[in-house]
């Protein structure tokens, strides 16, 4: 949840610079996987509910059915349902024994005077135990609906938009067979962001699940011709926004640590550097401005086609959060951790008599590495993983089974319940974590040797939407560990 409120923020601002913006998600919204252990349902749902109080508030207009939405149940989303002040989408969720629909197939929307049929397709590829025979429920192909949809549409709308959470293929397919239809906006199967690509005379974009990022495209629509003129220009033009992006985000590396003419002066190499992407992205600010001017005088010039900017904002840390969405936020997560406090308790109470805490099979916890290792232990507990969890407990989470994982030793690949009832020693990021369960090495010194860390095993952690700035080498070298 901790980008709603910046999203929430941007799409503040962009409708006090613009009429007629249409905010509309393609699902995946309430959970990131399909199915949810039965343990984490309380804190999970709980969750989902902040979001949902959230959209309220950001005003979005429709929301696709995702299997992502359906791992609490049928039941569970028709009472989210419930509570949302959007329609949620879909045509091809229905009931198994008499085809009657559990959601509104479409939503018709008038938009800066026109008239939008926004359509939702969940996806039917996949597991089938996702819907339970109590749900009495199937997910239809999109074969046998859209179609139907589209027909009964014609004439209602001068826009067409799918919001889908079919694979990828499956929208190119649709987009071949139905030019009816103008934009596909897809989520749930692949990760990133997708630029529209054009096909037929269908738009098919894609933003990041999980609300990383926003994606924000200006369509200048003909609602007679209801065609796209040709994308090149478009597409080149967003290529160079990207890349201007791209060198922001490495010019504001350097100029962290104050000016970069000071700071970098006795450091010429460094500083050739900084000014040369200095030149390069003043470079592109022309050519951005230059193809802008073109893209709109070719809009005037060519009253027929109709066309498009994209462009993808990701929520960085500097951005301003919304302070009403940022009250939801804090609740929600405030919530989430006495759910969990309450699950720690019942956890330590039962686990032994005595109330003794957790070591998972093959751990034995930093401090039994601290006899061989003196130097090593003495340079970890200098590091911030050795104060993880210190963290999560001054933000009041440390009770939190999604952040838990990545803050102690030995459960990334088990139950984030068990994080609730472990022993006091594994309460960080510690040895163990880089180099493996280490019960049979202390016993054993010399037959059972210790794993070394690679990349792979920090980016278990060190994902982009937590640490976009994470590089391998520099992060090893500040550990500091060195031989054994």
């Amino acid at each position: 949840m901790g980008g709603l409120p910046k999203k929430a923020q941007q799409l503040v601002e962009l409708r006090e610079k613009k009429n007629g913006v249409l905010s509309l998600d393609s699902g995946a919204l309430l959970f990131k996987d399909k199915k949810i252990p039965p343990e984490q349902v309380p804190q999970l749902t709980a969750t989902a509910q902040g979001i949902i109080a959230a959209y309220n508030l950001m005003s979005f207009a429709a929301v696709g059915v995702a299997r992502q939405d359906l791992a609490a149940g049928l039941a569970y989303l028709l009472s989210i349902q419930q509570k949302s002040d959007f329609p949620w989408l879909s045509a091809n969720l229905v009931s198994r024994t008499q085809g009657k629909l559990y959601f509104k197939p479409h939503t018709l929307l008038n938009m800066a005077g026109m008239n939008i049929a926004v359509i939702g397709l969940t996806n039917d590829q996949g597991d089938n135990t996702l819907l339970s025979e109590k749900d009495n429920a199937v997910i239809l192909p999109w074969t046998n609906v859209l179609p139907k949809e589209i027909t009964r549409l014609k004439g209602r709308a001068d826009m067409l938009i799918l919001l889908s959470s079919l694979p990828a293929s499956e929208n190119k397919k649709i987009a071949e067979k139905h030019p009816e239809i103008h934009l596909i906006l897809q989520s749930g199967n692949t990760s990133g962001n997708l630029g529209p690509e054009r096909i037929n005379n269908t738009l098919i974009t894609q933003v990041e699940q999980q609300g990383k990022s926003v994606g924000i495209l200006e369509a200048h629509w003909n609602a007679q011709t209801k065609r796209w003129g040709d994308s090149g220009a478009e597409k080149l033009l967003l290529e160079r926004k990207n890349e201007m992006d791209r060198l922001a985000w490495q010019i504001g590396r350097y100029r962290k640590n104050g000016e970069p003419k000071l700071v970098l002066k006795d450091q010429p190499d460094m500083l050739a550097g900084y000014e040369a992407l200095l030149a390069q992205f003043k470079k592109l600010e022309q050519e951005t401005s230059r193809l802008t001017v073109a893209r709109n005088t070719r809009n005037i010039n060519q009253h027929q086609a109709s066309s498009f900017s994209n462009r993808f904002e990701a929520m960085r840390k500097e951005l301003p959060d919304n302070p009403a969405v940022r009250t939801i936020v804090e609740a929600t997560t405030s919530e989430v951790n006495r759910l969990g406090k309450l699950a720690a308790k019942a956890r330590a109470m039962a686990y032994t008599k005595q109330g003794q805490m957790a070591f998972p099979e093959n751990y034995a916890g930093s401090t039994s590495c601290q006899n061989c290792h003196a130097p090593q232990f003495k340079n970890w507990l200098n590091t911030r993983h050795a104060s993880a969890y210190d963290t999560l407990e001054r933000k009041g989470q440390q009770f939190n089974t999604k952040c838990l994982p990545c803050h102690v030793t030995g459960v990334l690949n088990q139950a984030g319940e068990i994080a609730l009832s472990l022993h006091k020693d594994l309460r960080q990021v510690g040895c163990e974590n880089c180099h493996g369960p280490a019960s049979q090495h202390a016993a054993k010194p010399q037959s059972a040797r210790p794993l070394q860390p690679t990349k792979d095993t920090c980016l278990r952690c060190h994902t982009t939407d937590h640490d976009d700035k994470f590089i391998f080498p520099e992060a090893l070298a500040r550990l500091g560990c060195g031989s054994p």
